[in-house]
């Protein structure tokens, strides 16, 4: 049996993504603006661990209870500016956007161009 047509051809391999590439990612009419805001959280995602996305443990409870520290409230207040801090940590660690992620920003109103570009500067940092 001869498989024909599924062999990757390796003569033309995509090339890595860049930021520079931003605009040729968007389709014809699509725009992915984000406000000041917006692009401030996404820059401060960026360097934030995985582990941020987890509630704090009891150790560190107990010696933000001792030294009078606010190590808990990790969360953005805005549920629209924490989804997207989420799914920034998320993807940057990953090196793709997980599906779930995707779709909560989905729900928080992000467009599907916006989330393109969330992804691409997330794995680009």
């Amino acid at each position: 049996m001869e498989f024909r047509g599924l062999a990757h051809d390796t003569t033309e391999a995509p090339l890595p993504l860049s930021v520079e590439d931003e605009p040729f990612l968007l389709r014809e009419g699509e725009q992915a603006e984000f406000s000041p805001l917006e692009e401030q959280v996404i820059d401060l995602a960026r360097r934030e661990r995985l582990g941020s996305l987890q509630a704090p443990g009891r150790i560190e409870r107990f010696l933000s209870f001792v030294f009078g520290l606010n190590i808990g409230g990790r969360a953005l207040a805005d549920e629209r500016l924490e989804s997207l801090r989420r799914a920034v940590v998320v993807t940057r660690h990953r090196h793709h956007m997980p599906d779930v992620q995707a779709a909560e920003l989905r729900v928080a109103g992000f467009s599907l161009p916006q989330i393109r570009l969330i992804e691409l500067r997330a794995i680009a940092a």
